[in-house]
């Protein structure tokens, strides 16, 4: 009998791999096809259907650089790190002002929070640019890091909840009794025991910001301040595409994000997990 259940065991286990390697499968085949397409030349395109490219070229690359499309890699580095910064900030403050300082409608206002997600983005286009376009910052990316904060803040905010209330309240009254002020404490007690919680909360922020078209199209007016999704947007040509570049551009547009989530993954899956206890 119990070899039977060995047996069933190992057949259940091996139906999981297998699925695993389904998804994965999956999801991986879509950046593979990219990252072939991106080295084979423009004439093997639309050849045989091959995972290894016959021959390789860097031209598609070439191309990327010499129309500026790195640039626009910088303009998405600048406003993803500027969000990260001000949402994890934000929301950290946030956090620790719901759990430790008492006043009217604070946990109220903490689970109310989320519900700002339910409202389409869509609607805040046009109040956005007419004030972006009163105060002169059309083109600015200081207007797409605080936008893209306000909507990578809620979610944060909640992710940090979750993880500054697990920090034992005794250990910021211990050094506040070993004559620490508040700032202190929050400094080198809460931080250090929430680190895990504020690195999930800003590789969320920063592949949200990353990924961001449609407020990145209409505020970015100049070609000179266009983020990647709208560089990319850009190349879709109106009767022809360049295949091969744009797979060379969207490998190098993926490429930060893939390493981030690959460095972050655990942080961003607890954090997630861990929100769903949040206050």
């Amino acid at each position: 009998m119990r070899a039977g259940y060995v047996t069933v065991d190992r057949l259940a286990e091996g139906a999981r791999f297998l699925l695993l390697a389904v998804v994965l499968v999956a999801f991986l085949f879509p950046f593979l096809w990219i990252l072939k397409s991106s080295f084979e030349p423009s004439s093997l395109l639309y050849g045989d259907i091959t995972l290894v490219p016959a021959d390789i070229t860097i031209a598609h690359y070439d191309r990327a650089i010499e129309i500026g499309f790195l640039n626009a890699v910088k303009n998405s580095l600048v406003v993803a790190i500027g969000t990260t910064i001000l949402t994890t900030a934000a929301s950290l403050f946030g956090a620790y002002s719901v759990l430790r300082f008492a006043y009217p409608g604070r946990r109220a206002a903490a689970r109310l929070v989320l519900l700002t997600y339910m409202f389409p983005h869509v609607a805040l286009i046009v109040p956005m640019y007419q004030l972006a376009s009163t105060l002169d910052m059309l083109g600015n990316p200081v207007t797409l890091i605080v936008l893209h904060s306000m909507l990578a803040l809620p979610f944060c905010l909640w992710i940090l909840q979750a993880f500054l209330d697990d920090v034992p309240r005794e250990l910021e009254e211990a050094a506040l009794v070993e004559g620490a002020t508040e700032l202190q404490a929050f400094r080198h007690v809460t931080i250090p025991q929430a680190t895990p919680g504020i690195i999930a909360a800003g590789t969320f922020a920063f592949i949200m910001s990353w990924g961001e078209y449609m407020f990145a199209y209409v505020l970015m007016t100049s070609s000179a301040s266009h983020t990647v999704p709208v560089a990319l947007f850009q190349l879709l040509g109106s009767y022809a595409v360049d295949w091969g570049l744009l797979s060379a551009v969207g490998v190098i547009a993926t490429l930060p994000v893939l390493a981030l989530f690959w460095l972050m993954a655990k942080y961003l899956g607890k954090g997630i997990a861990k929100g769903t206890g949040a206050v």
